[in-house]
């Protein structure tokens, strides 16, 4: 513990990167909740649960190429501040929702945020090395992996707790403003992070060929087999319509 608190004391520039993970992840999982909310408020159906988590998977396997194809040729750092504004303004829309007629928009606009979402990670992991020396790396990218499992649990419990005691409409305004604060501690950031060499295969061609790769590996290709089975029957749209039937709010 103590390595990972004296690198976020020595490197501010990587303690801003890392703070604006942290703010954006606790958002992440205010809009989660605030949406499974919205859709059981004005459905109340499992297979429009499943169509929410759907709109929210889907978008980021079919942009991951193009985001990481932008990482590489774009600014790191703007790319990411683009992204948190886009969010802030797609989670507002959210607000719009306030009637079965328009329950159409909780899946464009989640599919439009994810969308958005995918180009930021890909951004955020390529520009740690610019903040941080080499030795530091790996304590770097362990300490973002760290962050990620803690908001799990410790956002997901504060996103369910705020969503139950000031509604879903004030969880989303949350969950924009938290996108905002990111987007202005990375604005803050001085080393920037200079833009990768352009790979000759392009996005979807890069895919496949981690695919070829994938199954040539027989180790790897059974990993992978596990995670992708693994999110088959998804275990988030049952645990939402659990909650949702068994453990209603206010009860």
């Amino acid at each position: 513990m103590q390595a990972y608190l004296a690198l976020l004391q020595t490197r501010p520039q990587f303690r801003r990167l890392w703070l604006a993970e942290l703010i954006s992840l606790l958002g992440d999982w205010f809009n989660t909740i605030a949406a499974v909310m919205l859709v059981n408020r004005h459905s109340g159906s499992a297979l429009a649960v499943g169509g929410l988590f759907l709109a929210r998977s889907l978008p980021p396997f079919l942009a991951g190429p193009l985001a990481g194809v932008v990482a590489d040729r774009f600014d790191r750092r703007q790319v990411m501040i683009v992204a948190d504004l886009l969010r802030a303004g797609i989670v507002l829309a959210f607000l719009l929702v306030d009637r079965p007629e328009r329950l159409w928009l909780i899946y464009a606009l989640s599919a439009a945020q994810f969308v958005v979402s995918a180009f930021f990670e890909p951004a955020r992991a390529a520009f740690v090395p610019a903040l941080v020396a080499e030795t530091e790396l790996l304590r770097a990218n362990t300490l973002s992996s760290v962050t990620w499992s803690a908001m799990l649990a410790l956002g997901a419990a504060l996103g369910g707790l705020t969503t139950a005691a000031v509604g879903a409409s004030a969880a989303l305004l949350i969950d924009a403003g938290t996108f905002l604060v990111s987007a202005a501690l990375l604005g803050g950031i001085r080393t920037m992070a200079r833009a990768g060499a352009a790979h000759p295969l392009g996005g979807w061609a890069d895919f496949v060929a981690g695919l070829r790769y994938t199954h040539s590996q027989a180790g790897l290709r059974w990993v992978a087999l596990v995670k992708g089975l693994g999110q088959i029957g998804s275990v988030d749209v049952m645990a939402a319509i659990f909650a949702a039937r068994v453990f209603p709010v206010g009860q």
